[in-house]
This record gives structure tokens, C-alpha cells and sequence, in this order.
């Protein structure tokens, strides 16, 4: 899926993306560590890429994906540069883990540079928390308080 979407922007946006410059990072959460890996998609995977764009079925019909479409790159991290983070307007979350996949080309939505809210900040799963207060005032709100709930 991701040399599919990697392809699709290129695509979408040949006059500023060639291919050739940019590169897939992969971000690996265990717990106490973040781990980063680099790919760069290589021209076999852009052809594979292209042919497999607009498959019926998407990325599962896809077929003769293999580890020639992408390569290992090194990926240098410094204290040396500062970035900055964009991060949505409105106040609404960026971490989709616990909303599943949202994001499509069409979306509409507007960015700003600021410092982006806690990784388990409430914005980011606001389903979590309407779970809660619809358990409260259901019909089973006493139910927490039972001791057996085989009796």
C-alpha cells in the first residue's frame, strides 16, 4: 500500500515530486521506543506501481510485488537541524491508530505550525470517550456496580 499512495502523489503532483528524490518513512512503536526505517521506492516499483494504481480491488488484487520495488535507504537524524511541525486547524487530532484509516486525496482541511497534542490526547480518539458517557446514561449504567454478573 505504500509504493501504491508513494506513486499516487507522484503521479498527482509530477511537477514537483520526480521519483528519483523522495523517500517512504516507516515508524515503529514498541514500547519506551520509536524506531525509523527509510525506503526508496526504486523504478521497478514505480512501474509496478503505475500498472497497479486503479486495480478493482485495490492493493490485495494487486499481484508481482516484491522486494525489487523498494530499496534500503540511510536516514540521518541531527540536533543539528530544526524542523517544525505542521499540524491540523480546529483542533482536530492527527493520530489516526485509533480512529483506523481516514485520510484520502479529497480531504479539505487547512494546517498550521504549532506543537502537535499528546500522542494519547483526547482529540485523537474521541470515540474512546463517547463509549464512556453513552455506557453512563444506557440502560446498563448499574451494571459496573454488579459483584456476579452470572447471577
Amino acid at each position: 500500500a505504500d509504493v501504491l499512495t508513494h506513486v499516487g502523489i507522484i503521479e498527482d503532483n509530477k511537477k514537483a515530486w520526480t521519483g528519483q528524490n523522495e523517500i517512504v518513512i516507516t515508524t515503529s512503536f514498541t514500547q519506551g521506543s520509536c524506531s525509523l526505517t527509510a525506503y526508496r521506492v526504486t523504478d521497478t516499483g514505480l512501474d509496478w506501481g503505475k500498472k497497479n494504481r486503479n486495480i478493482a480491488g485495490g492493493v490485495a488484487n494487486a499481484q508481482g510485488y516484491s522486494s525489487n520495488c523498494f530499496e534500503k535507504v540511510q536516514m540521518l537524524l541531527s540536533d543539528r537541524f530544526l524542523g517544525f511541525f505542521m499540524v491540523p486547524e480546529a483542533g482536530i487530532g492527527w493520530n489516526y491508530n485509533f480512529q483506523g484509516v481516514k485520510h484520502n486525496k479529497g480531504m479539505d482541511y487547512s494546517l498550521r505550525l504549532d506543537t502537535p497534542e499528546r500522542f494519547y490526547a483526547e482529540c485523537h480518539r474521541p470515540q474512546h470517550f463517547l463509549s464512556f458517557v453513552q455506557m453512563e446514561q444506557g440502560e446498563d449504567a448499574d451494571d459496573a456496580d454488579l459483584e456476579d454478573f452470572l447471577e
